[in-house]
């Protein structure tokens, strides 16, 4: 004896949703800024540029001036950064170190090349800016209104 078909359609509602779902899984797994279905937009912000690295040795890419390409490489063992920069040439091209610093004493500076304004003149803006208000106790609390009188005030 045959069997009537009678669920034929909820057998095929089921296989789509089976195929969506894997549609979305895939999609999600693709990972990565863009999803690949929309494009992006144009004024998007340029994502960071990547950075390789390991056994404490890192490279990464570098755009000296709108038509010069290289790379940096930082070593954090002998704490050194070096520039090199990629020279095309029709007899082969080359990757040449145009520039090498050892930055172990640099990162100890405070302020270096910093003139305008100098880190104590901000520092001078911030205390100023906390300064209590002349004529008042205390400082003003942003989080209160002017027209908003506390319990305390309301108690006097």
């Amino acid at each position: 004896m045959r069997r009537p078909r009678r669920n034929r359609p909820v057998v095929y509602a089921l296989y789509a949703n089976a195929g969506l779902l894997l549609v979305i899984l895939m999609v999600l797994l693709k990972g990565g800024g863009s999803s690949g279905l929309l494009p992006s937009a144009f004024a998007a912000p340029l994502s960071p540029q990547p950075i390789a690295g390991g056994a404490n040795l890192y490279i990464m890419p570098a755009q000296f001036s709108p038509q010069t390409w290289g790379c940096y490489v930082m070593d954090i063992d002998a704490q050194t950064l070096c520039a090199y920069r990629y020279f095309p040439s029709a007899t082969g091209d080359a990757l040449r170190l145009v520039a090498a610093r050892k930055i172990a004493y640099d990162r100890k500076l405070a302020n270096f090349n910093s003139d305008n304004p100098s880190w104590n003149v901000v520092k001078q803006w911030v205390e100023q800016a906390n300064e209590p208000v002349r004529g008042t106790d205390r400082a003003p609390n942003p989080d209160k209104s002017t027209t908003e009188k506390s319990t305390t005030d309301l108690h006097q």
